[in-house]
């Protein structure tokens, strides 16, 4: 029972369960770590063990990988900007529209509900025949969605527009992460997760900063979409150039983050090891066989194709499918939400966002209203904190989610556990309950000026942004496999409860005064984050039990 997180008794080798360190030994367990594959410093024993495929992504040139995943962190802020693009120019856009303030605010709801229903149609296709063909139409969807939405004449118009928008965004907010899973190996993934948030929430950020000064110029809230969309034109572009498919059916035997041994690994590469570099002689054809022998009992493909080249590799479909039924994959989601990991990750990860919102909203009337009295251009200049702290958070969480899993592996005898990503909820649940509770206490004693509320403002988001990409982290660790569903099916819900949110937060707030609001809040944020309590203590047992139930989570292949 490592640091109180509850063994199984069911399982030999839980899922997520891996050695990520040798410590320096050349034999662990009766492993032989010798013939187990390690990064380029010899520090981590490498997790899943990547196969000896040229097309495989986890073998891809760091420079390609990089390429592929800063494309999609562009789009990804892209995406994050959608929603509040024109959150300050409503009154501009129902004068040009011919509508309600609030028929145009209502847009927005719109926007999600396109992008919650779009998740799952986006989702099934991406494992049935790929994450490209998806990124790619997306990025295009996005492009003539905003264009569209700067050339809107009418009301509807230009909701149907901001729904085009949603079913654009849902691929860079529910497949990103399973790409990471893709590309990088568990010790590369937490700086990755950080990175992909940190992209949304700069999106969220940056756009209502700067599209204040643009709707309150002479350009007007036109401009807010075509600029965007010019940008989005050329990250399509980049998206078409530098994004190539990333799903690889890799052999089981190398898959040490999803159920598959270390010791099948090293047996595996040491049999590879042996077909490759022995002289075929009398001396050497028994050992030759029986490693060949080996590698068939395994099911390993080992004649590989060559590395495809650049120009092979702009194919908008790489030609895969998936021989699970596209209506099964479409349905997989669903029964995912019984999950533990996937209940629990909600609460943590989407409920906490949704407090995030509220708060957003709250900060607006609070900037807004007396007695500061602020304007568009400076309620949007109090993005500048969170935005600020949302950049530090990044390079904090990154490398300390990495080195804390690592550390703790080495304290667990090499062995990493993925409840060890979850330390970084401990911090998150201290300074978001003081950024909420720190808030409260400033307006309950009416202290005067925007300086204490931004500062809380700037905590929380540090905080959340901790706490974010340890859950991130943490789901991909256990649903490996599926991630792609268990994203669709928390961003769904997560989605789908800030629209609910957003029908009735201002006569929330109004009926309950700013300060209280900022009390519930507390409570409310810092509940959903004790849901990591039981994730840590079970999370093994958990694990086991999603493994061992492949049919209730659809997950046969």
């Amino acid at each position: 029972m490592p640091f109180g997180i509850l063994n199984d008794k069911h399982m030999e080798t839980v899922p997520g369960t891996a050695l990520l360190e040798d410590l320096k030994r050349d034999q662990f367990d009766g492993v032989d770590t010798s013939h187990l594959k390690k990064s380029a410093d010899g520090k981590h024993i490498l997790v899943p063990q990547p196969s000896d495929d040229p097309r495989d992504p986890l073998n891809w040139p760091m420079m390609k990988k990089q390429l592929c995943f800063w494309t999609l962190l562009l789009m990804a802020g892209i995406a994050g900007a959608c929603g509040p693009l024109v959150s300050s120019g409503y009154v501009a856009i129902a004068r040009d529209t011919n509508a309600s303030v609030n028929s145009v605010a209502a847009s927005n709801g719109y926007l999600l509900l396109g992008l919650g229903v779009a998740m799952f149609f986006q989702s099934a296709i991406a494992v049935k025949f790929g994450r490209r063909p998806v990124f790619i139409v997306s990025a295009f969807i996005l492009f003539t969605g905003f264009l569209w939405s700067g050339a809107a004449k009418t009301d509807t118009s230009f909701t149907v527009s901001r729904i085009y928008q949603g079913v654009g965004m849902a691929s860079y907010e529910a497949l990103v992460t399973a790409t990471i899973g893709d590309l990088f190996f568990v010790h590369q993934r937490g700086k990755a997760i950080v990175a992909w948030g940190f992209a949304i929430i700069s999106g969220i950020s940056v756009a209502p900063l700067v599209n204040g000064y643009i709707i309150e110029s002479s350009l007007g809230w036109k401009w807010c979409f075509w600029i965007v969309g010019i940008a989005t034109g050329i990250f399509t572009i980049m998206v078409i150039l530098f994004v190539p498919e990333t799903v690889y059916d890799r052999d089981a035997a190398y898959e040490t983050d999803a159920g598959a041994s270390a010791a099948t690994a090293a047996k595996v590469n040491a049999a590879a090891d042996i077909v490759d570099h022995k002289q075929v002689g009398d001396d050497e054809k028994g050992e030759i066989d029986q490693a060949e022998h080996i590698l068939e009992a395994a099911h390993i493909r080992h004649n590989y194709l060559p590395a495809k080249t650049f120009v092979q590799e702009l194919a908008p479909w790489s030609g895969y499918v998936s021989p699970v039924s596209f209506w099964k994959l479409f349905l997989r989601p669903f029964p995912i939400a019984l999950s533990p990991v996937v209940f629990c990750g909600f609460w943590i990860y989407g409920v906490t966002t949704a407090w995030i919102v509220t708060l957003s909203v709250s900060s607006s009337i609070i900037f807004g209203g007396p007695p500061l009295l602020f304007n568009a251009k400076q309620v949007g200049l109090m993005s500048v904190g969170p935005f600020i702290a949302s950049i530090i958070g990044a390079f904090v969480a990154g490398p300390f989610l990495d080195w804390c899993s690592v550390s703790l592996a080495k304290r667990n005898k090499g062995v990493f556990e993925p409840e060890f990503r979850l330390v970084l909820l401990i911090p998150m649940f201290f300074i978001c309950g003081a950024g909420f509770l720190g808030w409260y206490g400033i307006l309950k004693n009416d202290v005067a000026g925007w300086i204490g509320p931004e500062v809380m403002y700037s905590i929380i988001y540090f905080g959340n942004g901790l706490g974010s990409s340890a859950i991130v982290n943490y789901t991909i660790d256990v649903h490996r496999k599926t991630s792609a569903e268990a994203f669709t099916i928390i961003n769904f819900a997560k989605n789908m409860l800030i629209y609910g949110i957003t029908q009735f937060v201002v006569d929330w707030i109004l009926a309950w005064t700013i300060p209280t609001i900022m009390l519930v809040l507390t409570f409310f944020m810092c509940g959903s984050i004790l849901f990591g309590v039981p994730l840590w203590i079970f999370g093994k047992r958990f694990r086991s039990f999603i493994a061992r139930n492949p049919k209730l989570y659809l997950d046969q292949h």
